[in-house]
This record gives C-alpha cells, sequence and structure tokens, in this order.
C-alpha cells in the first residue's frame, strides 16, 4: 500500500474542507461520504499504482464544489499512487 498525502491552500472563504473522490477511502464520488481537510491536509493508503481522481468541497454537497478564480469549472485533481507521496492543491473558489 501506498501512502499518500494531499496539502491543501485553500484561499477561499469555507469554515470546512473536504475532498472527495474515485475511490471508496476518498467517499467514492458520493459527497455526503466526503473526507474532511484537517490540518490542511488529508492523508489516505491506496493500492501502489493506483489512479486516483478527486475534487474538493466547502461542504458535505456538490453544490459546493472548487471552481477557478473566476467562477470556472476545473478538470478533477488526479495523481497514481507512490509511496511517499505528496499532492499539493490549491484551491481559488468554490461555488455558492
Amino acid at each position: 500500500m501506498a501512502q499518500v498525502t494531499v496539502k491543501f491552500n485553500v484561499k477561499a472563504n469555507c469554515q470546512k474542507a473536504y475532498i472527495c473522490g474515485s475511490t471508496s477511502n476518498l467517499g467514492a464520488w458520493d459527497a455526503k461520504k466526503a473526507v474532511e481537510v484537517k490540518d490542511g491536509s488529508v492523508s489516505k493508503k491506496f493500492e501502489e499504482g493506483t489512479v486516483v481522481e478527486f475534487k474538493v468541497l466547502a461542504g458535505k454537497c456538490w453544490c459546493k464544489v472548487e471552481k477557478g478564480l473566476n467562477g470556472e469549472e476545473l478538470a478533477n485533481h488526479s495523481f497514481v499512487a507512490t509511496k511517499g507521496q505528496v499532492v499539493e492543491v490549491e484551491v481559488s473558489n468554490f461555488a455558492e
């Protein structure tokens, strides 16, 4: 198993940020099962070589999904899980 840490720089105004993604330990795209970002990061284990996609939410609802600086839609974040990997993500805006 590969331990991966996703570090967040959330510049947008929100009380709590969550990560929701393509794997079961990231909620399997079910916003109600999204994982809370604590102390600016989320660490999870994935099978080595797994392609992981995710989005950042300002709540457990897709109505609060991250957006670009000017409110535009963004592609999913993605990575291939490798041992000790650190993924850095910056969030500028959320849907309101």
